[in-house]
């Protein structure tokens, strides 16, 4: 018996270190196959990540091949859009007005490569150069369609682009407001624009009139304006200055008409134009809808008299389509020489400064890239004369706009 529990013992003392030696083993070899897995992990993570790199490398030179290669029908994208106006001028002591008008714009933007693109754009009205309108008469006579853009943008860095050509005009106007610049006039030169942590402005060089016997008109500016953004919206405030060269003791530019500028005997303009202009507009949102507040002043720092200006006003909505709306009203005071005449609002008291009033414009999305809009000018003309001009304006539009 005693032998028999000895035996039995022994067997167990033998097998339960055979089963801890097994153990011990397998788990050793567990832990190495762990080990060369964790690697192998490690090994592929590495692989997926160098050909992510390589397949994003591929992708930008595929971008920069396809821009500067590619098809040009590719690269090329077209835009317009048309306006038919009808318009109601009643001016004291005149017979009241009543024209059809329309307006018809034509873009191209193709991008050279990835630093540079030209722009082109033809319109009606190239008869001024602050208005795309083209009245309809003259007995179905064919009506004139011409250059109204022509510009390349190079950008040097992310922040810093310059423009060369008859350009879009890169002035910022508080409030959208035309006291200095009608939104038709397309200067014609060189800008350097810049773009950073809230700061934007251009630095300017325009040609006006070229003489081949004499000085030339010229005009150098800038303007910097800075957003500060908080919760409830933002303030962007600014500041302007054009200086032009060589209008005093000129005719004015474009026809000759002094546009209520100040002219001499033969014509000629009395004043120089040195333009100061500053600038505050406020956004936010009303009623989940755009709203804006804002003011301008602008001083002619050349002229002893009838020397600045100022507009005021405020913006809600916005057309972006069918069933939106947007309403404006702007209050407007311009003494005879604190603007050039030829570039200022074209509408507002008839076209040209010395006026003062207030001009209400709506607009109402009704389908996709169709609209109507109107806009009521109830101004004076001759502000500052003895004799002032009453003067009301109204145009009721149909805008189609294509891409």
């Amino acid at each position: 018996m005693n032998r028999k529990v000895l035996v039995t013992s022994l067997m167990l003392s033998l097998g339960t270190a055979s089963f801890a030696d097994s153990t011990n083993e397998e788990i050793a070899l567990l832990k190495e196959q762990l080990k060369m897995l964790s690697q192998k992990i490690e090994q592929l993570e590495s692989k997926a990540e160098s050909n992510e790199a390589q397949v994003k490398q591929v992708q930008k030179a595929a971008e920069v091949k396809s821009t500067s290669t590619g098809n040009w029908a590719d690269r090329i994208k077209l835009s317009g859009d048309f306006r038919y106006r009808e318009e109601y001028i009643d001016e004291r002591e005149k017979e009241a007005r009543n024209r059809n008008r329309i307006r018809l714009r034509l873009a191209a933007k193709t991008q050279v490569n990835d630093r540079l693109d030209v722009n082109f754009r033809l319109a009606t009205g190239v008869d001024d150069p602050a208005s795309g309108n083209q009245t309809l008469d003259g007995g179905f006579t064919t009506k004139d369609f011409g250059l109204d853009r022509a510009f390349f943008n190079y950008s040097l860095t992310d922040s810093i682009t310059i423009t060369g050509g008859k350009m879009a005009n890169p002035a910022y106007k508080a409030g959208k407001n035309q006291m200095i610049w009608d939104n038709d006039v397309n200067p014609e030169g060189l800008a350097l624009q810049f773009d950073s942590n809230g700061w934007k402005g251009n630095i300017v060089g325009y040609a006006i009139e070229e003489f081949s016997g004499d000085d030339d008109i010229l005009m150098f500016g800038g303007q910097v304006n800075k957003t500060f953004d908080f919760d409830q919206g933002s303030f962007i405030a600014g500041i302007s200055y054009y200086d032009y060269d060589n209008l005093q003791g000129n005719f004015p530019a474009y026809d000759g008409r002094p546009r209520s500028n100040s002219v001499d005997a033969t014509g000629r303009l009395i004043n120089d134009y040195n333009l100061f202009e500053g600038s505050l507009e406020y956004k936010t949102k009303l009623n989940e809808k755009p709203f804006s507040l804002f003011g301008s002043y602008v001083e002619n720092l050349e002229a002893d008299t009838a020397e600045s200006g100022f507009a005021f006003g405020a913006n809600y909505g916005k057309v972006s389509g069918p069933g939106t709306w947007n309403l404006s009203y702007t209050f407007m005071d311009i003494d005879a020489d604190a603007v050039v005449g030829v570039f200022n609002d074209s509408n507002f008291g008839g076209g040209g400064p010395d006026s003062k009033g207030h001009l209400i414009r709506g607009g109402y999305g009704l389908y996709k890239n169709t609209s109507m809009a109107f806009a009521y000018f109830s101004n004076e003309r001759n502000k500052d004369q003895d004799t002032p001009i009453d003067y009301d304006r109204f145009q009721l539009d149909f805008i189609l706009k294509f891409k």
